[in-house]
Order: structure tokens, then C-alpha cells, then sequence
């Protein structure tokens, strides 16, 4: 017995580990999954932010790249100018050329010097020179001997002076020196006539406030017109040799238009329009093969100070994003490379954060709601199964609680019929005495009648008889019996009538309460000095004529007979009131004290108490029963001295 208890309580509670498994391996997995998606749509936002701001960057820097090559093309587009400028015209004064020059000098602030060389053969010198003096009385050929001073130039077969420069006070030393004297430059010259279009020299490095700077020098041959060379202006035959093997391939050569600009002045002057955009430029040149020359740096302009020195710089280049363009600068070709400075062009990690945050909370509430569901899903079993013994125990008593209820209705259903018997007995009985009750007040009126009316012809005929033989005493004594007889006929009169409220079927019409008013006071004929009101507005309703004509005959009739006075006034009023119509009868007589209110409703009181006075006391009580009859309330607002006012409400619709 204790062993299978035992495996009982084993079983069970295996049952209920796997149980508690089975419930939340399913929220474990979710959980699970919702933290991987979450890793993974974080890792997905970062790697797409830092891609997004990679493409600005690359936006920015190629703009960068773009506007500085356009500088470079206008550069040499002033060279070419003074090329198509000296071209057309046999000769170009000196202060012509200052004229034509000086505008692109004072845009471009990057110009080292504006060329014009002409080519001057052995048998042209002395003209040229003496025709170069005419503008400069100074002017001759030079070139430099061992020691690098000037001194004049050397015969030769071809010279190529420059003839102008400018800004010429950088350039002084430069006006009339030979450029063929130097074979280098002399080289360059050739190159450019051999190649008809402009040359572009390789980087030419000089120092400048001990920084090392590069400069470029570009050359564009000009050659003779068709006009010109038909004047005169073509090379004599002396020419040398490799010149004159260029001239029988090309127009004759008149000379080289010659500019000489900053590299890193050429640069900053295009970058000037432009907002900085926290990218630092270098440009390179790599021509000489795997090695390359920086030519210039330009560092954004906000850098809050020189942070880094070029070669820390250069070395970070690879561990940064950059961008690499070329700059086509004629026949050379250099390299751009763009990188952004620190605080600049960096992904926003916040939004992956927020990602990965509100995937975290999302997956931490998931996995609480879920948990929470689990157990109140256990719960809720727990719950079924106390509930369905409860209902098992509960049906049972309910089918004997049902069994009782069915013997309790059979007991009460044989009541029932026994009540409804008595009832019927009751109602009967009650019946048959209303009957007799009415029959009674129809025969003790009647019977009672016939003697009132022979007692009061009886003093009638007293009076009549003994008309001038009776004493004053004897007199008021028939008066006083002729009142008390008419009074006991008006008081069985009323008892007959409150009698007959409630017992007599009542006929339904359309009544004009206006209609009525003026027929029930005609009928009450008040004397001449009353006033009575009514309103023209006064409705109309269905119900028992007669017993509303009643209620306004007894409280009309009430005002003018305790009225006290021979004139007075009486207000009768109407209010809607819902399903009734409220009533007034006001009057300005004496007033009833508050304390008599109730009793004024009371069978046979009268609030004054008068040997002649004809009142029974019967008319407000027969008032009230006709209006409780029929529904409606009756109220009494009054004080003494200060007139009366009944009110009461009567149904629309009987």
C-alpha cells in the first residue's frame, strides 16, 4: 500500500515536471528568438548607418574632387588666354599685355607668374632688343653663368627671352632671361612645340616659410598666322635643326605663353566658396612608380588646431574611410585622396542602440506577458477543476433544492386557490354591502326627508299664522328652527353625494374647462361686487364633466360664501404638468391659520361656528375624495388675513 502511494506521488510529480516543460519551453524559445533577431537587426542597423554616412562622405568629397579639377581646367585656361591673345597680333605692347593680365591676377591669387616668350633667332636679336626697349629701356638677353648672376646672353642660333611677366615685382630678375640657356627648360619648350597643345611640367618643389611647397609650370606653344608669316614674321632658314624639323611638320613657332602657379594656391582658391565639410585632401603625386610624392595637404578648416603631423596623418590613412579620386591637370596626372577629420562623417550609434534597446524591452515584456499568461492559463485549469467538483456538488443540492421548491409550489398553489376563494368571498360580501350601504343612504334620505320638510312647512305656516302675535324671542326661535331644518336637508344632501363618489360609473367627454368655468359660475350667480378671473388660455381635457364641475362649484362657491365681504376677488389659474393640469382657486377673503389645514379637508368641520350659518362641512371633504378618485392631489396655501389658495391636479386623460 505505502509502495503504490509512492509511486502515485512519483508519477505525479513527473506528470507535473513535464507539465511545467511542456508550458514554458515554448516562451524559452521566444525569448531566445527575440534576443537573436534583436542582435541581428542591431548588427544590420550599425553596418546600414555606417554604409549611409559612407555615402555622404563619398558625396562630399567627390564634390570636393570635382570643384578642384574645374579649378585646375581654369587655371590653364588663363595660359591658354594669353596664348590667344599674343596670337592674333604681329606685336603685343608691353603695357597691353600688363592691360590684358592684370584682371585674371586680381581674381587669382594663386598666380607665381603670367609668360610671354618669344622665339628670337640669331639674325633677329638686336631688332628684337631694340624694339623691347622701346617699353623697357633696361631690356636684354641674360642668362645665368657659373656662379648663377646674369649676365648677357650667349650667341646662339635661337634665343627664347621672356618678354613679359607678370606680377612683374615677383618677377623682376626673371624680364629678359634666356630660357634656352637652361637645357632643361629648353627641353620642356621642345616637348611642348612637339606635342602642339599645352604641357604641363612634373611638380616642382621650393620652400615657403620652411614648409616644402610644389609648383607646376604649364606651357602652350603659339605659332604664326597664315597674315602674319605672309609679313615677314616666319623663323629665317639659320634656325636649328631640331626646330627646324618641327616647323616642317607644324605652322611656324612664334613663341611659348608660359604660367607658373602654387599647387596648394590652386587648391585652396576652389575650395574657398565652398562650407567646410570637416575633410582633410592630399594630393599626390605618383608618376615615379609605387612611390608617391604629396605634393599638398589641405586641412579642413575645422580643425580646431594643426592636431596631427603629415606622416601621423598618412599612416591613419588606411585605418579610415577615404576616397580617391584623380586630378588630369593637362598631360599630368595626380592623385586626390579625401579623408575626414576626427568628430566628422561618424555613424550615429544611437539608433542601433535604440533598436537593440527596444528589442531587449520588447522581448523582455513579451516573455513576462507570456509567462504571465502560462500561469494564469494554470491557474484557470486549477481553477476549472475546483469549479467542476463545486458544480457537481452544487447540482446535487440544486436537484434537491428543485424536488423542495416543487413540494413548496404545489403547497402554495393549493393556498392560492383557498386565497382566491376568500377573495372572491371577500369581494362579494364587500359588494353586497356597498349595496346596502347605498341602499341605506337612499332610504334613510328619503325617510328622512319627508319629516324635515313637514318641520319646516309646519314653521312656515307657524310663521304666517301668528304673523304680528309673536315676540321678538318666539320670532328668532322660528327662524332659528327654519335654518336648522334647511341645514340638516343640505347635510343629507352632501351624504348622499360623497356617498355616490366612486360607486357611480362615470361618463368620459371632451371638456372646455373655460366652458365650464363660465357655466359653474353662472350657476353659483356671485354678487355683484365679485370678481372672478379666468384665464383664456385655459385647457382642455378628457374626463367626467360632472365631477370636475363639482370640485370648481364647491371652491368657487367656498370663496364667495366665507368670503366675508359683498366684494372680493377670485383668481382661477392653469399650469401644464405633465400628465396632469394643476388648478388654482385663490381668493382675497379672510385666510384659514396654517394650524387648520387639515381639519378644513374633515367631514363636518367648519372653522366657524354660527347659529344661522348654513355650512355642513362636507364640501372640501367631498372635494378631496373626488379628486383622490380621479388620481390627482389637493393642497391648501393659506395664512390668515391674507386669502386662501387650493390647488389640485387633475389627469389629461381619465
Amino acid at each position: 500500500m505505502i509502495l503504490r502511494q509512492t509511486t502515485a506521488l512519483q508519477q505525479t510529480a513527473t506528470n507535473g515536471s513535464l507539465l511545467i516543460w511542456r508550458n514554458y519551453f515554448p516562451i524559452a524559445l521566444v525569448t531566445l528568438l527575440g534576443v537573436v533577431l534583436t542582435g541581428l537587426l542591431f548588427r544590420e542597423v550599425t553596418i546600414w548607418e555606417r554604409q549611409r554616412v559612407q555615402s555622404i562622405f563619398r558625396d562630399v568629397a567627390q564634390d570636393r574632387v570635382l570643384v578642384i579639377q574645374r579649378e585646375f581646367e581654369h587655371t590653364l585656361g588663363l595660359v591658354r588666354d594669353v596664348g590667344n591673345f599674343v596670337e592674333p597680333s604681329r606685336w603685343v605692347g608691353r603695357r597691353e599685355f600688363r592691360k590684358f593680365v592684370n584682371p585674371a591676377l586680381k581674381r587669382h591669387g594663386n598666380i607665381q607668374a603670367l609668360q610671354w616668350v618669344p622665339r628670337v633667332t640669331a639674325a633677329e636679336r638686336d631688332a628684337f632688343v631694340s624694339k623691347a626697349r622701346r617699353s623697357f629701356t633696361r631690356f636684354r638677353i641674360t642668362q645665368r653663368d657659373d656662379q648663377g648672376q646674369l649676365v648677357g646672353a650667349e650667341p646662339r642660333s635661337e634665343y627664347f627671352p621672356i618678354l613679359y611677366v607678370q606680377p612683374y615685382q615677383l618677377n623682376k630678375e626673371a624680364l629678359g632671361f634666356d630660357l634656352a640657356s637652361d637645357p632643361r627648360e629648353l627641353q620642356s619648350l621642345l616637348t611642348a612645340a612637339a606635342a602642339g597643345e599645352m604641357q604641363v611640367s612634373p611638380p616642382v618643389s621650393f620652400s615657403r616659410d620652411g614648409i616644402e611647397q610644389f609648383s607646376f609650370v604649364a606651357r602652350i606653344p603659339v605659332y604664326y598666322t597664315d597674315s602674319i608669316a605672309s609679313q615677314g614674321g616666319a623663323m629665317t632658314s639659320d634656325q636649328p635643326a631640331d626646330t627646324a624639323k618641327l616647323q616642317t611638320q607644324r605652322p611656324l613657332l612664334r613663341g611659348f605663353a608660359i604660367g607658373k602657379f602654387r599647387i596648394g594656391d590652386v587648391v585652396e582658391q576652389a575650395l574657398v566658396p565652398l562650407t567646410p565639410g570637416g575633410i582633410d585632401m592630399r594630393i599626390y603625386d605618383t608618376s615615379s612608380g609605387d612611390e608617391r610624392q604629396l605634393l599638398y595637404h589641405h586641412a579642413s578648416r575645422m580643425r580646431a588646431q594643426w592636431q596631427h603631423t603629415l606622416e601621423e596623418d598618412a599612416n591613419s590613412i588606411e585605418d579610415s574611410w577615404k576616397f580617391t579620386g584623380t586630378l588630369k591637370v593637362a598631360n599630368q596626372q595626380w592623385t586626390i585622396v579625401c579623408n575626414p577629420i576626427a568628430g566628422y562623417f561618424q555613424a550615429d550609434p544611437w539608433n542601433g542602440w535604440v533598436i537593440l534597446a527596444g528589442g531587449l524591452a520588447f522581448t523582455f515584456l513579451l516573455t513576462i506577458y507570456l509567462t504571465t499568461q502560462v500561469g494564469q492559463a494554470a491557474k484557470v485549469r486549477r481553477l476549472v477543476d475546483e469549479r467542476t467538483e463545486q458544480l457537481m456538488e452544487s447540482n446535487a443540492a440544486l436537484v434537491n433544492e428543485v424536488a423542495a421548491r416543487k413540494l413548496t409550489e404545489q403547497k402554495l398553489q393549493e393556498l392560492n386557490e383557498t386565497l382566491e376563494q376568500r377573495v372572491a368571498l371577500r369581494t362579494a360580501l364587500a359588494e353586497r354591502r356597498a349595496k346596502e350601504l347605498e341602499q341605506f343612504a337612499y332610504v334613510a334620505s328619503h325617510d328622512l326627508k319627508a319629516p324635515l320638510r313637514a318641520i319646516g312647512n309646519l314653521t312656515s305656516w307657524l310663521e304666517e299664522d301668528l304673523t304680528g302675535k309673536l315676540t321678538k324671542e318666539t320670532s328668532e326661535q322660528l327662524t332659528l328652527l327654519k335654518d336648522r331644518v334647511e341645514r340638516m336637508q343640505a347635510l343629507i344632501e352632501g351624504l348622499l353625494k360623497y356617498s355616490r363618489v366612486g360607486a357611480m360609473e362615470s361618463s368620459k367627454e371632451t371638456v372646455d374647462t373655460a366652458q365650464l368655468l363660465a357655466e359653474t359660475i353662472d350657476s353659483l350667480s356671485p354678487p355683484e361686487g365679485f370678481v372672478i378671473d379666468v384665464p383664456p388660455d385655459m385647457p382642455t381635457l378628457r374626463t367626467d364633466r360632472l365631477q370636475l364641475s363639482q370640485v370648481f362649484a364647491n371652491l368657487i362657491g367656498n370663496s364667495i360664501k366665507h368670503h366675508g365681504s359683498k366684494q372680493g376677488h377670485v383668481w382661477i389659474k392653469a399650469r401644464d404638468d405633465g400628465e396632469y393640469y394643476e388648478f388654482s382657486v385663490a381668493d382675497d377673503g379672510p385666510g384659514i391659520a396654517p394650524e387648520y389645514h387639515k381639519k378644513a379637508f374633515m367631514m363636518f368641520q367648519t372653522l366657524a361656528t354660527k347659529d344661522f350659518e348654513s355650512d355642513t362641512g362636507i364640501g372640501l371633504a367631498l372635494v378631496k375624495k373626488i379628486v383622490q378618485e380621479q388620481g390627482g392631489l389637493i393642497s391648501l396655501e393659506s395664512e390668515e388675513g391674507k386669502g386662501a389658495k387650493f390647488r389640485f391636479t387633475w389627469p389629461k386623460k381619465v
